[in-house]
């Protein structure tokens, strides 16, 4: 399985380019040639309020092949790539294949949150989850593993990255289902 997650600051007017990610770039991001699994991990409100908001999304195919005939396809290159410009900047995404991490989905209970701690200390006290990457997490993060943590409380989601800046990203993943 190739697992790949994306980071990518917005482009723009953020909040237009949100809105754009959140309902249209999905449905049509999802009609890839054989994808097998996407997830926007959209960053909550105060996020976006707070300027430390950026465009995550995670991909699965079944291989590196696979991904990379689904990138080379007619499909992403005439209609993907021309509705990515609309909202993000591609010289500036950063992106990196999962080699290794948890199983289960990033699900967070109704009114929680989960948070992507892009550095290898996360603060101490809660259980993380440990994802080994295939690259540097993006600066100002050190190391190659993703952290990620399931909170009750989205108000507690953000005080664990309050002081973190773009190290911490406080989402609520959305699952979309794919044709495969």
């Amino acid at each position: 399985m190739q697992h790949r997650i994306f980071l990518v600051p917005p482009s723009g007017d953020a909040d237009r380019g949100r809105r754009h990610w959140e309902h249209r770039h999905g449905d049509l991001f999802v009609r890839t040639p054989g994808l097998l699994g996407y997830r926007q991990n959209r960053p909550v409100a105060e996020q976006w309020a707070r300027g430390t908001a950026r465009f995550c999304s995670e991909t699965w195919f079944a291989d590196r092949e696979s991904e990379r005939r689904a990138y080379a396809s007619a499909y992403y290159r005439d209609v993907v790539t021309p509705d990515e410009a609309v909202f993000l900047v591609r010289d500036q995404a950063w992106t990196a294949a999962v080699l290794e991490g948890p199983e289960s989905a990033l699900q967070p209970p109704d009114g929680g949150a989960a948070v992507l701690w892009f550095d290898e200390s996360p603060p101490r006290g809660m259980s993380w989850d440990s994802w080994e990457l295939a690259v540097p997490v993006p600066p100002p993060g050190r190391g190659k593993r993703l952290y990620t943590t399931v909170v009750a409380d989205v108000g507690r989601a953000l005080t664990l990255g309050a002081d973190a800046g773009p190290v911490a990203l406080v989402v609520r993943p959305r699952d979309y289902p794919t044709t495969g």
